[in-house]
């Protein structure tokens, strides 16, 4: 995730922002219609997996049937993509960018990354993923050198994923020897069809923004408001990503019925969630104007402006992803997760158009930040009507947190007043803020979870250097 720390600085000083805005339209639209070729099967394959995956048998028969189920829905997508570029072919008016996008649906027909999730391989993931986005990474500085190469960045991106699925491909035939003998793909429907509108609504806000946006204003404004998007979006996945390590093992505990470590599991999660993004939202606050002075070129100076608004989005996407995905999902709920993403995509829709006509960039900001927020206070109303005997807030750690993170302003504040390079100002910042963040946490404010954490690490790091001695 934190690859593209690395890589938007070189697009932003390469491309033009028409041309990453006519990158963000397409891409966007072909991961609209992957979510509609999904069909729900992610969410629930990882559940069902988790339930069968000591029994080879099984696992092989429901393999090959979800493999099958997406194949099917990924015609059907395909269909009514074709359909769509036909309509909204003046805003792409590029067989090179529409060649990748069908080259990347294609492969994507036989995707299985819910196998490895079900499985907890998540060794597997992280290095696969490493390996595609650092070749990705190199071919980017490599061929991409001009602002026409724009469709060449596409290219490398979508390559990059077509290896993750290959990948993917590769070792489920080779570990299940998949077979479509005797199998009944048409039983997974009924439990597919909730997760798949979930995954439609929800799509909403995550693919589609780039699309209402596109069609309400021009490429260069669209490209303004992607590159925001994509480096506000490095930090809400590095966060959001962490915790859904965490939904298999959720789901896992509820089949076994261990209610108490289902707790505890529970409540550290929240505890992590304030922990984490509330420093990480007011040090991306703070720091907007330097950061993207020091990442984009002077084209993207508008982008500051933006991280200002979305600058609490880590916290509000992770604690409702936690709340949607780890609770109400993990629980069979996903009817009340539905409902929630139903009720903010619909007033995202009225919202963005509105606000985006008026305040271009900065309202489609101002429209995501309001359906996100929808989506968490719908998730919470609904784990707390439904499951009120789980803990899902700890006021002590939110306040400690955000007390502690208060800290964050003279230090900055000092930073700017005497350093002119952003690239100092943020490399003293992080520096500084971090270690100050975690001695208070840990000295003054004693925060349980913190001083868990440390202890754990200490005694991990004298075990270890015994065994080494």
């Amino acid at each position: 995730m934190l690859l593209p720390l690395v890589s938007i600085p070189y697009i932003s000083s390469v491309l033009h922002p028409d041309g990453i805005g006519k990158v963000s339209f397409i891409d966007s639209l072909s991961y609209c219609f992957v979510t509609i070729a999904e069909f729900g099967i992610v969410v629930y394959g990882i559940r069902e997996i988790t339930q069968v995956k000591h029994d080879k048998d099984k696992l092989r028969t429901l393999v090959s049937e979800l493999v099958v189920l997406h194949c099917i829905t990924s015609c059907i997508s395909l269909i009514a993509y074709s359909i769509t570029v036909l309509i909204v072919w003046n805003k792409i008016q590029d067989l090179r960018l529409l060649f990748f996008s069908v080259s990347f649906l294609l492969v994507n027909s036989f995707a299985c990354e819910w196998y490895f999730w079900g499985l907890e391989k998540f060794r597997y993931i992280t290095v696969r993923s490493f390996i595609s986005r650092l070749l990705g990474l190199i071919a980017l500085f490599i061929f991409v050198k001009k602002p026409a190469d724009y469709f060449i960045y596409y290219g490398i991106i979508t390559t990059a994923a077509i290896i993750n699925l290959v990948a993917n491909m590769v070792n489920v035939f080779t570990e299940l020897s998949l077979s479509l003998k005797n199998i009944n793909w048409k039983r997974h429907l009924k439990h597919t069809l909730t997760t798949y509108f979930i995954s439609i609504t929800a799509s909403i806000m995550v693919w589609l923004d780039n699309v209402l946006l596109g069609l309400m204003s021009t490429a260069t404004v669209v490209g303004i408001y992607a590159m925001s998007m994509k480096m506000i979006r490095v930090g809400v996945s590095l966060f959001t990503d962490m915790f859904l390590v965490l939904y298999p093992r959720t789901t896992t505990l509820l089949y076994q019925a261990k209610d108490r470590e289902l707790q505890r599991t529970i409540l550290h999660s929240v505890q992590l969630i304030f922990v984490i993004t509330i420093p990480a939202s007011v040090g991306i606050f703070l720091l907007a104007e330097p950061l993207v002075q020091a990442i984009l070129s002077a084209n993207f100076s508008r982008v500051s402006v933006n991280i200002l608004i979305l600058a609490i989005l880590p916290l509000l996407k992770t604690y409702s992803t936690f709340l949607n995905k780890q609770i109400l999902v993990a629980h069979g709920k996903e009817k009340l997760q539905l409902y929630g993403l139903v009720i903010a995509s619909m007033v995202y829709i009225v919202a963005m158009p509105v606000l985006s006509h008026y305040l271009h960039d900065k309202g489609a900001c101002y429209a995501m930040l309001l359906g996100e927020s929808i989506v968490l206070l719908m998730g919470y109303w609904y784990v707390k009507k439904y499951y009120a005997g789980i803990q899902i807030f700890d006021a002590v750690t939110f306040l400690q947190s955000i007390f502690t993170s208060l800290l964050f302003i003279p230090v900055t504040w000092l930073l700017k007043s005497w350093l002119t390079s952003p690239a100092f100002i943020i490399l003293l910042a992080v520096l500084i803020c971090a270690p100050l963040y975690l001695i208070v946490q840990l000295l003054v404010m004693k925060n349980k979870l913190v001083t868990h954490l440390y202890t754990t690490a200490l005694a991990s790091f004298r075990k270890t250097s015994a065994n080494t001695l």
